[in-house]
């Protein structure tokens, strides 16, 4: 297959597992220390002038933010898509949803609440609904998300054959690739409240197990970035990009000389704003804004939490057997 119509979105199909890896920790301590700057001093000053001028009902406003911030949650208003993931499996399943209960006890002991189904009240001083946090047993990591949002009775018959052809599809993409492994890197909250484990690759042993570590700086292909292009390859060869059902259809050729049409069918725009292979597991997403609590939250704990969660889980690995394709609401419904 010709990679290079993904050249111009930097999608480094050809990069090594070293290459791979030093481009994603940039971005994630980039991501690091724009969190723990907030922690440090954005959020306090966004506390001090949360409130606008000429509202004197506090609990009111917080209340309509939150409704605004719920109706978020459901993007796509009933309509579906397409998502192509990894399964976390046991027992990383298990530890990272240890973290995430470390870091919302916290949050809940902050804010005077005894438990978590006090914190679902949406008058709540803190509010977690059960919608922000991904159950454990579907917590995965992104590939991407070739198709988006569609109506899924408008059509009961075209539904199901689009569904078959993309099964079709990724079965073909799958045969290509082996096992491998991801490795976590480290847990970050998010200035957005944004609740994430971030992982990196790693390639074959160099020299067996006596130097089992040298895989991190392996110059194999890297795995993930190799299954992201091809999962994104098969589907534009194919056709199956919501962009190319519609009329004039757009071929591989024509998607390739137009690079924000192929942003429309990839991982770049809508994840971490990462073109070289951002590999993450969102745990929550916690509403955690000044606007949107009743009670000041000390963000430096709770980033403490994330560090003690990384210093934990980072270096432990999770062999990837294959992916599973997903059809869901904004919800996760489905």
């Amino acid at each position: 297959m010709d990679y290079s119509v993904f050249d111009r979105l930097g999608i480094g199909w050809n990069d090594t597992v070293t290459d791979a890896n030093e481009k994603r920790a940039r971005e994630y301590d980039r991501q690091q220390e724009e969190a723990m700057d907030w922690a440090d001093r954005g959020y306090a000053k966004e506390w001090v002038s949360r409130v606008p001028a000429g509202v004197t009902d506090v609990d009111a406003w917080i209340l309509e933010n939150r409704r605004e911030y719920e109706a978020c949650f459901d993007a796509g208003q009933g309509k579906t898509q397409i998502a192509v993931s990894i399964p976390i499996e046991e027992p990383l399943q298990s530890l990272l949803a240890e973290a995430r209960k470390d870091v919302v006890d916290c949050m809940l002991l902050m804010s005077r609440m005894m438990s978590p189904d006090q914190a679902k009240d949406i008058r709540a001083n803190t509010w977690l609904p059960d919608m922000a946090h991904i159950p454990a047993s579907d917590l995965h990591v992104t590939i991407c998300i070739p198709s988006l949002w569609r109506e899924p009775n408008s059509d009961a018959g075209a539904h199901a054959a689009y569904n078959e052809a993309v099964c079709k599809a990724l079965a073909t993409a799958a045969e290509d690739h082996e096992p491998f492994v991801l490795e976590v890197d480290r847990i970050i909250l998010g200035k957005d409240g944004s609740l994430i484990a971030l992982f990196r690759t790693v390639g074959s042993p160099q020299g067996g197990v006596s130097e089992l570590l040298s895989d991190r700086g392996s110059k194999d292909h890297d795995p993930m970035s190799s299954l992201r292009a091809d999962v994104l390859y098969v589907f534009l060869e194919k056709g199956l990009a919501k962009f190319q059902q519609q009329e004039p259809q757009q071929s591989l050729a024509a998607v390739s000389s137009q690079p924000k049409l192929m942003r429309q069918a990839t991982i770049v725009k809508t994840v971490g704003g990462s073109v070289h292979g951002y590999v993450h597991c969102s745990l929550s997403r916690l509403a955690i804004g000044a606007s949107l609590t009743k009670c000041q939250v000390d963000m430096k704990v709770l980033q403490r939490i994330c560090r003690s969660w990384t210093a934990k889980l980072a270096g432990r690995r999770m062999l990837v057997r294959g992916f599973k394709v997903t059809e869901m609401t904004g919800l996760g419904a489905g």
